[in-house]
């Protein structure tokens, strides 16, 4: 499907700004303007949510914990939970590009 051509007006700081903070990530402005829409509609939000800090500071948590070869948790249950399997769930949910590298590459090495 064609993309829709549409003009905006920017604050030039926050332009420049956001557009280093884009290519740090990865992407052009108008890919993580992108991104951000396709976020919003998903999650039903226009402002990030408290949703993708959360499952980064959990996968930040698990990777630590995985990297020193901790492969199973106690969690909310009495059974024992996979590390790799909840890091794994939580990878697609992760905006932080070099946190998401770090995980697949553990992930990768670690399975």
């Amino acid at each position: 499907m064609p993309k829709a051509y549409r003009s905006f007006r920017f604050n030039p700081q926050a332009y420049a700004s956001f557009k280093q903070l884009a290519a740090k990530n990865g992407y052009t402005v108008t890919a993580a303007l992108e991104k951000f829409m396709s976020s919003a509609v998903e999650f039903g939000l226009v402002f990030p949510s408290a949703k993708t800090e959360n499952a980064e500071a959990q996968a930040r948590v698990l990777l630590a914990w995985l990297k020193k070869d901790k492969y199973w948790v106690h969690l909310d249950s009495k059974e024992e939970t996979s590390t790799l399997g909840l890091l794994l769930e939580l990878l697609s949910k992760v905006e932080n590009a070099e946190l998401r590298k770090d995980i697949e590459e553990t992930l990768k090495q670690k399975a």
